[in-house]
C-alpha cells in the first residue's frame, strides 16, 4: 500500500514537471530564434505582414482598413516594438532599436525593378556663369528621366553648370557634399518618420538611391544613431533616406548660397521639417506636393515649374497657377506649395 502510494506520488511529481515545465520548453526555441535572427531578416517580417494583409482582405477593402490591419499586424510581431502610420508611411521599430519606414506600403505598384542593376549615372553640363544647378534622380529607373532632360534644356538656356544624378550615383556621399547649388531638383520618394511612435510625424525623410545593404548600419552607424538617415521600403527594396537632421548636420558650415530647393515628392511640404532645414542653412525658397502624387503629374509640373520661373514668373504665382496639377493630385488633396521667399525666379 506505502509502496503503491509512493509509485503513484512519484508520478504525479513526474506529471506536474512535465506539465509546468511544457510552455517555457516550447517556447523557449523560437524566443532563441528571434534572439539570434540578423537585423537584416526583418525585411522578412515586412513582407510577411504585407502579405497576411493582402490575403486577409478582399479587393473591396479601402486603403485605411488596410493599413490599420497592417499597423496591427506589425505592432503585435514579437520582434516590433511598435508600428505607427502617419499618412500613408509607416514606421516600424524593431526591439533592437533599429526603424523601417515603409513609402505607401500599400500601393500596389511593383518596385523591385529599382535596385542594383540599375546603372549609376552622373554627367555634366558646363555653362560659362558661376550659377549652378543638382538635379538628382534616384527614381530614374522607374520614372525615366524625361522630365529631368527637359529642365536641363532650360537652365542651360540660362547658361547654368549642371550636374545630373541617377539611380545609385545619388548616394549619400553626394548628398552630404555637393548640394550646395544655386538650384537643387530631387526627383524621388520621400514619406514621414515617426521616432516616438506617438501617431505624429517627427520628420519628412527623403529617399536616396543608394539601397540598404547589410554594411549599411556598420557603415553609417553615428548617421543612424543621430537619426540623420533611417532604412525606407519602396515596394520590396530598401534604400538609405536622409532627414532634415541630416542637412542641418552637413550644411551649417557649408551653407547653400539662397537656393532654389525643389522636392519633387510625395509629402515634401506636408509639414515644415524638411523645408526649415534647408531654410535655416541658407536656401531662398522650397517647393514641394502637400500630400501623395502621382508621377505623370509630378513629372509635367517639374517641367511647367521650371519654364515659368526662367520666364520670370516668381514662385509664389507659380503654385497658385498650378494648384494640384491635375485630378489625381486633387483627389488626394495635394498642392504645390512652398516655404520661403515667394518673389524667387530663375536669374
Amino acid at each position: 500500500m506505502i509502496s503503491h502510494l509512493k509509485t503513484t506520488l512519484h508520478c504525479l511529481g513526474v506529471l506536474l514537471l512535465l506539465v509546468t515545465g511544457s510552455v517555457p520548453l516550447e517556447a523557449q526555441p523560437e524566443k532563441t530564434e528571434y534572439a539570434s535572427s540578423s537585423p537584416f531578416s526583418y525585411d522578412m517580417v515586412i513582407r510577411e505582414g504585407l502579405s497576411a494583409i493582402e490575403q486577409q482582405h478582399n479587393r473591396e477593402a479601402d486603403d485605411s482598413q488596410q493599413l490599420s490591419s497592417l499597423v496591427t499586424w506589425y505592432t503585435t510581431h514579437p520582434l516590433i516594438e511598435y508600428a505607427s502610420c502617419v499618412e500613408r508611411s509607416i514606421t516600424v521599430r524593431f526591439i533592437d532599436g533599429s526603424y523601417v519606414v515603409l513609402f505607401d506600403p500599400l500601393s500596389g505598384t511593383s518596385e523591385s525593378v529599382i535596385g542594383t542593376q540599375w546603372p549609376s549615372i552622373h554627367q555634366r553640363y558646363l555653362g560659362h556663369t558661376n550659377k549652378t544647378a543638382v538635379i538628382l534622380n534616384p527614381a530614374e529607373s522607374m520614372y525615366g528621366h524625361h522630365q529631368c532632360q527637359r529642365i536641363i534644356t532650360t537652365l542651360l538656356q540660362k547658361d547654368y553648370s549642371i550636374e545630373y544624378l541617377a539611380n545609385q550615383a545619388v548616394d549619400v556621399s553626394y548628398i552630404r557634399n555637393n548640394l550646395s547649388a544655386s538650384i537643387i531638383y530631387m526627383n524621388t520618394h520621400a514619406g514621414y518618420f515617426d521616432v516616438d511612435g506617438d501617431l505624429l510625424a517627427d520628420a519628412v525623410v527623403i529617399a536616396t538611391g543608394e539601397p540598404w545593404t547589410n554594411e549599411t548600419e556598420i557603415k553609417y552607424a553615428e548617421e543612424i544613431q543621430n537619426h540623420l538617415i533611417v532604412k525606407g521600403m519602396v515596394g520590396d527594396q530598401g534604400f538609405v533616406t536622409f532627414t532634415p537632421a541630416f542637412i542641418e548636420q552637413y550644411y551649417s558650415t557649408n551653407p547653400f548660397p539662397g537656393s532654389l530647393v525643389f522636392m519633387a515628392t510625395c509629402y515634401a511640404l506636408a509639414d515644415s521639417s524638411m523645408a526649415q532645414a534647408f531654410l535655416n542653412t541658407g536656401a531662398s525658397v522650397y517647393l514641394g506636393w502637400s500630400q501623395n502624387t502621382v508621377f505623370w503629374t509630378n513629372s509635367r509640373t517639374s517641367v511647367q515649374v521650371f519654364h515659368l520661373l526662367a520666364l520670370g514668373v516668381p514662385v509664389q504665382l507659380i503654385c497658385r497657377m498650378i494648384r494640384s496639377g491635375g485630378f489625381y493630385n486633387w483627389l488626394f488633396h495635394s498642392k504645390l506649395m512652398y516655404i520661403g521667399d515667394g518673389t524667387y525666379t530663375i536669374p
